[in-house]
């Protein structure tokens, strides 16, 4: 209990505002190669004319779209069930439950006209992000007057939402959820190769799967539609599900060019892995639905920059209109802010009845009650995860699937393949090293007796200059050189190891870098996301060009190697990595044999411990999509062996520091190859000075 109070202080209580991330070096250098990419995916839009070539590329993009989230789960049966029904006159609503997968539950409401005669249009209608999900009154009125025009709408809550919570204390109490529950789960997700999109929409397509289970729904006539979060489902569920045959999402398609220079990359589910390198914007979703109708519902006044979404607007009626079919896209701008408010929920009844009942629906919303919302729960006590029995979490799915991948590694030996294991961290991590970048090294000048500081600087990439400090003895007899990798936020020398003076003074040169991203002080501040996951906009954004931070900061790692090697050719390199700088310095040593001592402190133990309670602080920019499939930190550091590796410390996903036994837990089989090699190569928590 007390580790939750303590993550929850340090998840709630940081205080001040974060740096905007767009006025940073990092996220405008980022941000142009994005910008570059959307170009590109403009111009081969722009060159389709025929009929044929628009439905491949809405074929394409389909499948683009489900491999960016990494596939979808196997369907499993729905087992459902109805746990109430309430007669409100002229409509009525039941209770549901089913599974999207084995244990895991989904409550829903379903609205069933009582007039009229069936079968009717059926309307997916997934919720925003509002703790009441899908019992938020301004959603119910949608519902409700939905139903009363004549369609069945099914309204679910969405993973981390209404009766989904996965965070639960010992007393069933919510410790967090919405954008901050889905970016914890996205962490867990990406390391074992999915974006939380994943998830979203398999619960959509499972509940679309029950929809259509209706008697009451004419399969052939589906709609969906749904407002900010719910807008994020339906313009994905609309691309990826030929059955919905029209969709009017809300408050969420603008163009990813205008998203990232204003508000920036959002929380985990709107984030693909590769998106932006695959050629996937937000016209797409619009335009995979071809030649399905699509109303873009959107606010004047909205975070999602409205600009943007006239653009995609404009895009997709073109594109349309060279297939035929102009008057199928269409968009309703409301001079308000975001939200599901009237005008833009009115716009929605017309648009479903004119095309799914082929119906001019003019008339106005009516003044329109909706039940209070525990009303309409579907448990008892409000939450699947204590009411349901044996309903699971995705926290545990997850943990039972990391369980499964940690098992295969284990079954494997590390470093019995290095070079196969390199080719894979290569191909993972997309290092895309050039060899042997030339350094330019500046006039040295000498600081103080003994010592002499000098820089150099290198263009590592196009656009990104990267620097070097480095302190080295005004003596002959140098002991190994050191790349000293930084993170500002850890301030205090380590007692055994001193600061990098302290190891130039005991003979070492020793050259500084602090790899991007580790420079910012403030970058754990802010809002509730940018205080657990730090600069998570410049970290999804790096994702989307299909560069993930921690291959960034590897290829800086072994640049810096590489100039440290051809200065002391005779001698092997030494790496000491603080804290986020750890992940990065041991894919490294993998990587590179020339480092001959690797020294971490204070680092994550591994990424594996995030799936115990599912929660970590400051991960999301140390890790690679799909990790787990082939190495853990620990891993890593036991294909190191017998190259010296000593830990310092290391942290837990929480940011607590670890005692020694916490420590060798999860390095046990890295220690089991330290003693067979017979010369002690691992050190855990040492007790000397470090010579």
């Amino acid at each position: 209990m007390w580790k939750h109070l303590i993550f929850g202080a340090l998840l709630m209580s940081r205080l001040g505002w974060c740096e905007d991330p767009k006025e940073t070096a990092l996220y405008r250098h980022l941000l142009n190669q994005a910008t570059q990419l959307l170009a590109e995916r403009k111009e081969a839009v722009a060159r389709l004319v025929d009929p044929a070539s628009l439905e491949i590329r809405r074929d394409r993009m389909q499948r683009q779209i489900v491999e960016a989230v990494g596939g979808l789960p196997e369907r499993t049966p729905l087992n459902p069930r109805t746990v109430w029904t309430k007669d409100c006159g002229d409509y009525r609503i039941e209770g549901v439950l089913y599974e999207s997968r084995p244990g895991f539950p989904v409550t829903a409401n379903l609205y069933i006209p009582n007039q009229g005669e069936g079968p009717f249009p059926g309307v997916l209608a997934p919720c925003g992000h509002s703790g009441d999900a899908k019992a938020s009154e301004i959603y119910q009125i949608c519902w409700i007057n939905l139903a009363r025009r004549g369609f069945v709408v099914l309204s679910f809550d969405p993973i981390g939402q209404g009766e989904r919570m996965s965070f639960l204390d010992a007393e069933g109490k919510v410790r967090f959820w919405g954008t901050t529950e889905h970016t914890m789960l996205g962490v867990e997700s990406l390391l074992l190769g999915y974006s939380f999109a994943r998830e979203i929409i398999w619960d959509g397509i499972r509940s679309l799967d029950y929809l259509l289970s209706r008697p009451e729904v004419d399969p052939t006539r589906i709609g969906c539609t749904g407002n900010s979060g719910g807008g994020t489902q339906t313009s994905y569920l609309m691309a990826v599900d030929r059955r919905i045959t029209c969709a009017a999402p809300s408050c969420f398609l603008t163009s990813l060019e205008r998203l990232f220079n204003t508000e920036g990359p959002q929380d985990a589910e709107q984030n693909f892995i590769g998106q932006v390198a695959r050629g996937i914007d937000h016209a797409d979703f619009v335009e995979a639905c071809l030649p399905h109708p699509v109303l873009i519902c959107c606010a004047s006044d909205d975070f999602f920059d409205i600009d943007g979404a006239w653009e995609t607007f404009r895009e997709a009626k073109n594109f349309f209109g060279r297939y035929g079919v102009p008057e199928r896209v269409d968009i309703v701008e409301a001079p308000d802010k975001h939200g599901f408010t009237a005008p833009r929920r009115t716009a929605v009844y017309h648009w479903m009845g004119r095309w799914l009942k082929g119906e001019r629906d003019e008339e106005p919303e009516p003044p329109t009650e909706p039940l209070a919302p525990k009303e309409l729960l579907c448990t008892e006590t409000g939450q699947v995860l204590t009411s349901v029995e044996g309903a699971r979490s995705l926290v545990q799915l997850y943990a039972e699937e990391a369980a499964s991948l940690r098992s295969a590694r284990q079954a494997g030996s590390a470093g019995s393949d290095l070079s196969g294991l390199q080719e894979k961290l290569t191909r993972s991590a997309r290092i895309r090293m050039r060899e042997n970048p030339s350094w330019e090294q500046e006039i040295p000048k000498q600081t103080e007796a003994g010592f002499v500081n000098y820089k150099f600087h290198t263009e590592i990439e196009p656009g990104w200059k990267l620097q070097v400090d480095t302190i080295q003895p005004a003596r002959e007899d140098l002991a190994e050189p050191v790349v000293w990798l930084n993170d500002v936020l850890l301030k205090e020398p380590d007692p055994l190891l001193g600061s990098p003076k302290d190891l130039a003074g005991r003979g070492h040169p020793v050259f500084i870098l602090t790899p991007r991203g580790l420079d910012r002080e403030d970058r754990m501040q802010g809002n509730s996301l940018d205080q657990a996951f730090g600069d998570y906009r410049t970290s999804f954004l790096a994702l989307h060009v299909d560069r993930p931070l921690l291959g960034q900061r590897v290829e800086e790692v072994l640049a810096v190697v590489g100039l440290v090697s051809q200065r002391f050719a005779d001698k092997p390199v030494w790496v000491v990595a603080n804290r986020e700088a750890a992940p990065p310095a041991a894919f490294a040593a993998v990587l590179d044999e020339r480092v001959g001592h690797l020294i971490l402190r204070d680092g994550l133990v591994s990424w594996d411990s995030i799936f115990e309670k599912g929660e970590s602080l400051d991960a999301i920019s140390n890790l690679v999509p799909g990790i787990l499939h082939i190495a853990d930190i620990p891993d890593l550091v036991e294909t190191i062996l017998p190259r010296k590796v000593t830990l310092l410390s290391a942290r837990g996903p929480q940011g607590e520091a670890l005692e020694r036994a916490g420590i060798e837990s999860s390095y046990s089989k890295a220690m089991e190859k330290a003693l067979q090699a017979g010369t002690n190569p691992l050190a855990i928590a040492p007790e000397e000075a470090i010579e």
